[in-house]
Order: structure tokens, then C-alpha cells, then sequence
């Protein structure tokens, strides 16, 4: 068993409705792609069917167990619930008053409320607004969740639980084995769901994607390391657990004929304090004062980094901070606290980015302020992969002492602890940090394969890295002069992408637009610095060159073609890749931000066609044939014609990556000192168009996405036809007939190398009480 630190006095209080990104509309649109690559994700990370008893001794053990004379009697406590209904709330109505039972004395979850969340959806049908049927709420917040406005979801930035309702016992997810079953045949059956009709498990699918959605909102809004969910078809339930490794998933019990299981559950739920509820302790909120030093700290650098006065200064601001929701975040320097390293504490609002997936790295990305210094530092709250001795920080420092130029200076780094200590002085052990548990299960003999695969996951550790050098995405950039001075930045000769490899046998692996950032240092500066971030894909290369891991890494838009193809996965990637995902990433910015010919339609093509698309053969996505095809004949950048040193730039760039003249430039991309001195020769010698940025209509550069008909919008009934039309809702029409129109595969936006690896934290192991 664990023995946690003393707890620090001050955490007591959970912070909630974290903000999110003001650019998380477009997300919110593209919600139909986003739930299907949900599922198509998933299959790899669900553990199960954990028997119920196991699965809440496991996770929801109470240590000093309450008296249960408070508890409700469980007898007959779920029989006004039906076995099936012809829509949810013929399930979730009486369920929710039954959980919600109480006498003067007596309650089944004490200190917590369970409410319909769905009827406070603003578009109760369309996919990306829906809300859960059932959300658990602490007493003290359900007032708050009831005063908000319905458009700012607040259901599930307060959420504790939620629960997810089918009509049927036959829209379950998931099939058991058979009771009685063999550890043999339990090994070789398949978990998932599947049946003969193609339309219910079509929409099987989609309710579980709006599932995972919920998911991965409530990581978004709320500082959490796991979530527990119900999910009911019919009168049957299973617990799930999340993590960012996977979820966990129970046995199916019917609560009509063994309302035991889930009245234990709800009263251990009540009980277990919110870390065993999953709140992350080490986030608490911040105090008016500090908030005040927030504001001041960040509106000062806002000022310098884009030179703006009056609302766009304040816009710009916002970007930051949202009033009232500040919080403080505290890292650790290594894996100890002591005098001369202690805690600090950090304050944060809004982040920049945070990832929308239920499972994953879960990176969110503040701009922070140290109260101590008053100085602005960026902090990445993320769930690092194995290996467990190399942290992303420690990687960064060691290319900054090797002489690396134009990557972020690193202030501190550690992971994240369960619970901070109360005394001055504590050396915390691996199995005191915050870590995934899903991957512990994988090989329980209870444990089901997967679409015919077995399951296998690695451990993730939360970690937290401050860093001093804070600025703007790429995607900011002013002009075209801009643009290509701060590419050259991240990658000429003693820089980050060329002398990483020459200096420190270290490959980026992820150059793509988000990672490369610009910062203006100094007051006087008008073009500013780019500098390489995000380090934690970089891998070392041997004396050929090539990575000493096979594989893909990285943003798959900008990834090079041979690594987008089906043997991509086998490629050992190398300098040439990185060098062809900058050009990418230049051509991208263009192609969005900097003025040409293109129509809006012909615009949306290419971007589609050389950036987006992507197949599925063989249990594998591939891509780049766009890629190919430019590269080929220049398809697609033959139509565009831009202002002309940057047209000059991307076809010289072009024809040194792919020769389009015999003999011309042939081996010039395999050695990186051309493209070096072409680049620097070239930021001399050419007049570069100034303030010439200009947003052209695409979601990618807008952030508004208008769908164009029913086929790529947003339909939904409940998501998901499962059931029949719900009479309450007069307004949802029949699902529109079914075409043999194929799916198009989802982009995955945070594809990065798979690591597989096992460290079991010893999970408390107990006897089930009957």
C-alpha cells in the first residue's frame, strides 16, 4: 500500500470550469469526424470485462470504511427502472429519481446530486453541443451548473460522474463471454460489440464516439487524472474508468436484479475524497491578489510580443485569461522537495492549446505567471510516455549545454506527485506520481481481446515543464518577411533542426506548425525570433543519420511522404524528413495567411489533398499521396501563384527536395548545407514583402467551419438512432436514408510514436464484500 506525504494543508478546494482555448470551435463543428476517430482510436486502449467487485475494490477502496447506517437500503432500489424503453429518458427518468432518493437520515451518495444535463443542450440533437443524459454534481455546485448559461456547458466542467443512457440492452458496446466461461475462452473472446446490422452498429459507434466526447471535455474543463462514467443500455450497467493510457471497463449487471453493485458504487463514490474521484490536488484556485499579478504580468508581455494598444490589447489578453478562473499549478523541480528546491507555484487561466481526446498525452499549454518574479513563463501540463529516465526537459537542457540555438530555455521540470507534501523536506518514490493505471490489467486473466488483438498499453506519468521563453504560434506571423526568417531561425547551421542532429545526434521528429513559435526579446526588435519547441518526440540518430527508432512521429500534415506511406512505419526517419516537413509547414502558412490566386474551392482542395487526406488498408492509415503528386509534377502548387520572392522560395525549395530538371539539384536535399545556403543567401539579397498577412476563407484560417449539407454537417437524433423518435422532442425528424456513400477517415491531428512498456504502481488488492 502507498504511503502518500502529508498532505498539504492549503489544497483543499478542486478548481473547476478550467477555460478553454478560444479556438476550440472549430473542434466543437467538426464533431462527427472527431467521434469516429474516437472509435477508430479506442480499440486499442479498452480493458476488459473487470468483474464488478474487483473493479470497485480496485479503484474506489475506502481505507477507513463510513458506517452504512447512513446508506439508503438498495432492496428494490432501481425496480422503476425499466428493462427497456423506446427512448432515454425512459430509462434516465426514473433512474435519476432513484439515485436521488433520500430520507432525513439516509441518502445513496451522499453530499452529491444527480441531474439531466441533457435537456440544457442548446442543440439537443447535434453532435458537438449534446450533453450527457445524467451528470453527478457536488451539492455545493449544482446551483452554479443550474445559473450558468447553457451555451457554456458548464455540466461538464462541474461534472463528478456522468452517465450515458441507451434504450436498449442491445445497444450495449460491449458482449461479455458467456457466463461460466474458461480463461481460455474468455482469452480469445472478442469484447466489442458487433452484429449483422450494419445500421445499429453504425450508430453503436457514434453513441460510444459522443461518449468518448464527454471524456475528453470533462479532461479539457477540469484538472483531472481519470474519470469514472456509467454507461446504461437499458437496465444494464457498466462502470468504466478513464485514463489517459485507456479505460477500464465492468462486467454488465442489470441494476433491476442486482441493485447492490450499484448503490456500493455510488456510496463509495461519496466517500473516497476527490482525489479518488480523480482530481488532480496539486492545482488549487488562486487568490485575488494573485490574480491581479496575473493580469498586470501577462498584459505586459501581450504589449511587447505584438504591439497593441486599447481592445485589441485587451482582446489579445483574453486569449490568456478569463475572469475569475485563475488557478495556481505547482511543479516540482526533479522528484524531491527541499529547502533549496521547493514547490513552486505557478498561476495559469486560460491555455493556449489542450488537447480534445479521451485518451492520450491530454497536454494543455499555459501561459503562467511566477508570482515570486512576476515574470511570464509558458507551462506544459501533459502525460509523458516511457522511456521513464528521459523527460522532455531534461532532453531540452541537454541540447542547450551542447550549444543549440533557438530552443526554449527551461526553468524547472518534474513530474507530477499524487499528493504535495506538508513537510519542507520529501524524496518521492515512482509509485508516488500521478501515473495511468489502465495499462496494469492488460494481462488479467479476465481480460478480452480487442477486434481479434490483445491489448497492450504503456504506462503515462503526469508532468509538468516551465519554460522561459514564451511567444506566439507560427501561425501569428505578420508578414511574409516574417515567415521565412523565423523558419531559418529553427533551422539553419548552429539552430535547433541542423544542429541538433550535427551537435547533439538528436532528430526533432515533429516540425510542423504549432511547434514552432515566434518571440520578440527585445523592444526593438520587428521581425521576431523562431524558436523549435516540443522536444518530447526528438529522438537520437546513429552514424547514418537515421533515427535509431523506426516509425512515425509527429503532425500529420506536415509529415514527409515516405513516412505518410504504407511502409512509413517501418522507415527510420532522418533530417531530409524534418527538412521536408519545414517546407510544408512554409507552403501550409502560405497557402492560408499570405495573399494569391486561389478561388476558395480550389483552395479547400489542395490544402485537403497535399495536408489532410489520408486511407486506411491493413490496420494501418497511410497517406501523402498529395505529397507525391506535387513533388512529381508540382499537381497542385502549379495553380498558385504567390508574391514573388516567396514563389521563388517554395519552387527553389521544391526542386531541391524533388528535381524537376535533369541533371539540376540532383542530391542537393540529402545534404542540408545547400538548402542552408540558399536560405541565408536568400533572407540577403531579397526585398521581402511587409505586413502583407491576409486570413483567406478556410476553417483551418478562420477557425469557422460552415458545413456545406447534411453529408459533412452535424446530424444527429440522440447522436445516434438507437431507439425510436423521441416524442418529447418534436423538432427531430426521421435519420435521413442511408447511402453507400464510403466514410472518410478521419486527420489524426496528435499522431506521435508509439511506445509500448509496463510498470505496475501495485494496486491495492481486496476481497469483495457481499
Amino acid at each position: 500500500m502507498i504511503q502518500n506525504p502529508p498532505l498539504h494543508s492549503a489544497l483543499q478546494k478542486c478548481v473547476y470550469d478550467v477555460p478553454i482555448p478560444l479556438d476550440h470551435a472549430l473542434l466543437q463543428s467538426q464533431a462527427k469526424n472527431r467521434n469516429l476517430q474516437f472509435v477508430d482510436g479506442i480499440e486499442e486502449r479498452i480493458v476488459g470485462p473487470m468483474p464488478v467487485w474487483d473493479f470497485m475494490d480496485e479503484f474506489m477502496h475506502l481505507d477507513d470504511e463510513p458506517s452504512q447506517s447512513r446508506l439508503l437500503s438498495s432492496r428494490s432500489a432501481f425496480r422503476s427502472v425499466p428493462v427497456q424503453a423506446d427512448v432515454p429518458s425512459g430509462i434516465y427518468g426514473p433512474l435519476i429519481r432513484a439515485m436521488n432518493r433520500e430520507t432525513k437520515h439516509r441518502a445513496r451518495c451522499p453530499g452529491f446530486v444527480f441531474a439531466n444535463a441533457s435537456e440544457r443542450a442548446t442543440l439537443r440533437r447535434k453532435l458537438g453541443h449534446m450533453k450527457p443524459h445524467i451528470c453527478c454534481y457536488s451539492a455545493q455546485n449544482v446551483q452554479t451548473v443550474q445559473d450558468s448559461d447553457a451555451g457554456l456547458r458548464a455540466e461538464l466542467a462541474y461534472a463528478e460522474l456522468f452517465i450515458d443512457v441507451k434504450p436498449y440492452p442491445s445497444h450495449d458496446f460491449f458482449v461479455d463471454p458467456p457466463s461460466g466461461a474458461t480463461q481460455k475462452d474468455r482469452a480469445a473472446h472478442d469484447f466489442l460489440a458487433k452484429s449483422s446490422d450494419e445500421f445499429l452498429d453504425k450508430h453503436r459507434d457514434r453513441a460510444f464516439g459522443q461518449h468518448m466526447a464527454y471524456v475528453a471535455e470533462i479532461f479539457a474543463r477540469q484538472h483531472r487524472a481519470f474519470i469514472f462514467s456509467i454507461s446504461m443500455s437499458g437496465s444494464c450497467a457498466r462502470l468504466l474508468r478513464w485514463d489517459h493510457a485507456g479505460c477500464i471497463v465492468s462486467e454488465s449487471f442489470d441494476i433491476r436484479d442486482q441493485p447492490g453493485l450499484l448503490c456500493d458504487f455510488l456510496w463509495r463514490f461519496a466517500h473516497i475524497g476527490g482525489v479518488g474521484r480523480g482530481r488532480d490536488p496539486t492545482v488549487e484556485p488562486a487568490s485575488a491578489e494573485e490574480e491581479a499579478l496575473f493580469l498586470d504580468a501577462i498584459r505586459r508581455h501581450v504589449r511587447l510580443q505584438l504591439r497593441v494598444e486599447g481592445q485589441a490589447l485587451e482582446d489579445a489578453v483574453s486569449e490568456h485569461y478569463d475572469r475569475r478562473h485563475v488557478a495556481a499549478m505547482h511543479v516540482l523541480d526533479g522528484s524531491s522537495v527541499s529547502p533549496e528546491h521547493p514547490v513552486r507555484r505557478y498561476i495559469v487561466s486560460r491555455p493556449i492549446a489542450s488537447s480534445f481526446r479521451p485518451t492520450g498525452k491530454g497536454t494543455k499549454g499555459f501561459w503562467a505567471v511566477d508570482p515570486s518574479t512576476r515574470s511570464v513563463v509558458f507551462l506544459k501540463d501533459t502525460w509523458r510516455l516511457p522511456p521513464l529516465q528521459v523527460r522532455e526537459g531534461a532532453r531540452i537542457e541537454r541540447l542547450l549545454e551542447m550549444g543549440v540555438r533557438n530552443v526554449p530555455s527551461v526553468v524547472l521540470h518534474g513530474d507530477v506527485p499524487r499528493v504535495l507534501p506538508q513537510v519542507e523536506k520529501y524524496d518521492y518514490a515512482a509509485n508516488e506520481m500521478q501515473c495511468t493505471m489502465t495499462d496494469e490489467f492488460c494481462d488479467d486473466e479476465w481480460a478480452c481481446k480487442i477486434r481479434r488483438k490483445k491489448v497492450c498499453l504503456c504506462k503515462q506519468w503526469h508532468y509538468r515543464l516551465v519554460m522561459g521563453t514564451v511567444g506566439y504560434s507560427l501561425t501569428r506571423f505578420k508578414d511574409t518577411e516574417e515567415l521565412l526568417h523565423a523558419t531559418y531561425d529553427a533551422f539553419h547551421d548552429q539552430s535547433a533542426m541542423k544542429d541538433a542532429v550535427r551537435v547533439a545526434s538528436r532528430l526533432h521528429r515533429d516540425v510542423s506548425i504549432g511547434n514552432i513559435i515566434l518571440v520578440r526579446e527585445k523592444d526593438n526588435q520587428d521581425i521576431r525570433t523562431g524558436y523549435l519547441i516540443d522536444w518530447d518526440a526528438c529522438c537520437p540518430v546513429g552514424e547514418t543519420g537515421e533515427c535509431l527508432e523506426a516509425g512515425r512521429a509527429g503532425t500529420w500534415h506536415f509529415m514527409s511522404q515516405k513516412l505518410l506511406a504504407p511502409e512509413g512505419r517501418e522507415r527510420k526517419p532522418t533530417l531530409e524528413d524534418d527538412m521536408e516537413s519545414l517546407l510544408y509547414v512554409v507552403l501550409y502558412c502560405s497557402l492560408l495567411w499570405v495573399p494569391h490566386n486561389l478561388a476558395k474551392a480550389r483552395l479547400a482542395l489542395i490544402v485537403f489533398r497535399i495536408f489532410n487526406k489520408r486511407d486506411w488498408d491493413r490496420d494501418q492509415f497511410y497517406g501523402g499521396d498529395g505529397k507525391l503528386l506535387n513533388a512529381f509534377d508540382r499537381l497542385y502548387t502549379r495553380m498558385v501563384t504567390f508574391n514573388q520572392p516567396l514563389h521563388e522560395w517554395l519552387q527553389t525549395v521544391m526542386d531541391y527536395h524533388s528535381p524537376q530538371v535533369d541533371g539540376q539539384y540532383v542530391g542537393y536535399w540529402s545534404d542540408p548545407d545547400h538548402l542552408d545556403n540558399f536560405w541565408d543567401n536568400f533572407l540577403k539579397t531579397r526585398d521581402l514583402p511587409r505586413n502583407d498577412r491576409v486570413t483567406h476563407d478556410h476553417p483551418a484560417a478562420t477557425g469557422v467551419y460552415n458545413p456545406r449539407s447534411s453529408e459533412i454537417g452535424l446530424y444527429s437524433t440522440e447522436v445516434i438512432w438507437l431507439g425510436n423518435p423521441c416524442s418529447e422532442d418534436p423538432e427531430v425528424a426521421p435519420p435521413p436514408s442511408r447511402t453507400n456513400r464510403k466514410r472518410r477517415a478521419p486527420v489524426d491531428w496528435e499522431q506521435s510514436a508509439a511506445y509500448r512498456g509496463r510498470l505496475r504502481s501495485g494496486g491495492l488488492q481486496t476481497s469483495p464484500k457481499r
